[in-house]
């Protein structure tokens, strides 16, 4: 339901306007006098497509405001007099602050302040007054419509959908057992309450388990389904400080319904009377904002780049004849469009740059000092893979200082100069993103054998045990690699007994598998052959001999992270899980 605030600022008979509800706003232009707000007009979004609005007051010097995809306004504020209308503007998205555009007169005492705003709505759209100036500035306020992630898991079932008209996730209830996830239930805040929503799933059998949630809030879900049962088999929640325990096992496929940079207010997803099927969340954006390091205090220009951003992947700093920072700006990653702001004092040779391998690398920390006065003398910066950037400016003129959330990445910046010189800089964080979800190719080769899976929760292989003899494949094992760097050994699959064990090792971190080729006998349903490729030319090697039938196993830009397949006490089937290549 749409509400209108009423305009404040100046009452006029004459000279009043309105630009109408719409989706949203995509784009502000203010026009700046000496004194006062000469004109402003904005861009909209309706249906998808953009609406430049009209133009209201008199042509002065513009600032024109850009918004991303995902942004939106929150509420606007500023200050009038009743001679001159309205002098300043500010405005709050769910990502950064804008503004103020004009700052607080100085000496002035006749100004009154004034916020639209509506807990839980964004502005859709603006109406006011309008002479020499802007004299007086309303808008119009819809509900906050979340992200919906689809339900993920297995297929079929009965549909359930608790909504997201809440503020956080109290509460987690899960009943697990024998078969996987029985049933799932959860409270919720709504209008500062606890809600407990409906149990999805079966109340009788397994074991009931209940995280409670407290200072923090949910992130993500990952998962495990059967995919001939459909049944979830494991399910764990992720809060921006911690994972907690898993309610089940992390056997089938697996599955992560995720976000960057947003938590969860609502779920919803697929049941049957005896267990749960998938599961999918409603997510909105939560600004986490470190405050400034450095004398904000002192006369400058503010500046916020905001937390809208999927990642950084250049830092670029001005040091000043190597005794403190002039300027900082940054290059930002947004749904694959590179993002540039263009703040500059001097020359651009001056300029030093420091690249981050996004989408596989993150900044987690920013160090440096302040001097005698208050300027910013040097920053260094760290990263997510344990890199280091050079120190621009010098460290040994100055207090230390350190921004930085344990558990999280940065994400945006903001900051405050004045001459040439850096007073103030703060940041928003978010927790470490989530790898991507895996993609299962099937198995192929021969009849026979019981199936089994590695899991696909790794990032790479780094060996690879093949038991051979005189007719087949008698077995395969394969040596993973975790996100942490930490090493996993998967089962045996077939039989070592009475065979031949090889080796194919890849012990370069750059190196990485991507693709097998294989034979089989037609007759026996037993793979003969094996052949495994890297990105490295002339890497492959092949393991027992060619026989009536073939295949291949690969996906063009990815790479091979688990493996499965069936397996009696020789190897049938072979298939992979993959990965994309970043």
């Amino acid at each position: 339901m749409t509400e209108r605030l009423e305009a404040k600022g100046i009452y006029l008979q004459n000279g009043n306007w309105d630009d109408g509800d719409h989706d949203g706003v995509s784009k502000i232009y203010i026009g700046c006098g000496s004194r006062y707000i000469h004109c402003v007009y904005f861009d909209y979004v309706k249906s998808g497509k953009s609406i430049e609005g009209s133009f209201h007051g008199v042509p002065a010097f513009v600032v024109e405001i850009n918004l991303l995809e995902n942004e939106h306004l929150e509420s606007v504020s500023g200050i009038y007099n009743s001679n001159y209308g309205i002098y300043s503007l500010a405005f709050q998205s769910n990502f950064k602050t804008i503004g103020p555009i004009m700052p607080m007169p100085m000496g002035e005492t006749s100004w009154e302040a004034f916020t639209l705003a509506v807990k839980g709505k964004k502005i859709t759209g603006f109406h006011g007054s309008a002479y020499n100036s802007i004299t007086s500035l309303g808008a119009y306020f819809n509900w906050i419509t979340p992200t919906r992630v689809e339900a993920k898991g297995g297929k079929g079932g009965k549909a359930w959908d608790d909504g997201y008209e809440h503020e956080d996730v109290s509460m987690i209830h899960v009943r697990g057992g024998y078969g996987g996830i029985h049933s799932m239930q959860f409270t919720y805040v709504r209008n500062g309450e606890l809600k407990r929503g409906p149990l999805r799933g079966i109340s009788t059998g397994g074991y009931p388990v209940t995280y409670e949630l407290k200072d923090e809030y949910l992130v993500s879900v990952e998962g495990y389904y059967d995919e001939n049962s459909r049944v979830i088999q494991g399910i764990q929640f992720r809060t921006n400080t911690r994972t907690l325990e898993m309610m089940g096992y992390p056997k089938g496929r697996k599955f992560t319904v995720a976000t960057n940079g947003n938590k969860i207010i609502g779920f919803h997803g697929y049941a049957d009377k005896s267990a749960l099927i998938s599961i999918g969340a409603y997510f909105t954006t939560i600004p986490c904002k470190l405050e400034g390091v450095g004398d904000s205090s002192k006369q400058g220009l503010s500046w916020d780049d905001g937390s809208g951003y999927d990642g950084i992947r250049t830092v670029i700093v001005d040091a000043f004849r190597s005794s403190y920072i002039a300027c900082i700006r940054f290059e930002y990653e947004n749904r694959g469009k590179e993002i540039k702001n263009n703040r500059r004092w001097g020359s651009v040779e001056r300029e030093e740059e420091f690249v981050i391998d996004y989408p596989n690398e993150f900044i987690t920390s920013v160090e440096g000092s302040i001097d005698e006065r208050s300027f910013i003398c040097s920053l260094t910066i760290k990263t997510s893979k344990g890199r280091t950037s050079p120190t621009f400016g010098d460290v040994r003129l100055g207090s230390r200082f350190v921004l930085e959330k344990p558990g999280n990445v940065l994400v945006g910046f903001h900051g405050k100069v004045n001459d040439g010189a850096l007073l103030a800089l703060g940041a928003y964080y978010r927790p470490f993103p989530l790898p991507p979800d895996t993609e299962k190719l099937e198995e192929e080769g021969g009849d026979g054998g019981d199936y089994w899976d590695d899991g696909n929760s790794f990032i790479g292989i780094g060996k690879i045990y093949i038991g051979l003899t005189q007719n087949a494949i008698a077995s395969v094992k394969f040596m993973y690699v975790q996100h942490d760097d930490r090493i996993v050994f998967g089962d045996d699959h077939g039989s070592k007994t009475l065979s031949d064990i090889q080796e194919f090792t890849i012990d370069d971190p750059t190196e990485y598998l991507t693709s097998v080729e294989g034979d089989y006998d037609d007759k026996s349903g037993v793979i003969t052959m094996l052949r495994f490729i890297t990105n490295r030319p002339n890497s492959s090697r092949v393991f027992g001999f060619s026989s009536t039938s073939s295949f291949t196993l690969h996906k063009s830009g990815h790479k091979i992270v688990g493996f499965h397949g069936r397996s009696s006490n020789m190897l049938h089937q072979l298939g992979v899980h993959v990965l994309p290549i970043n």
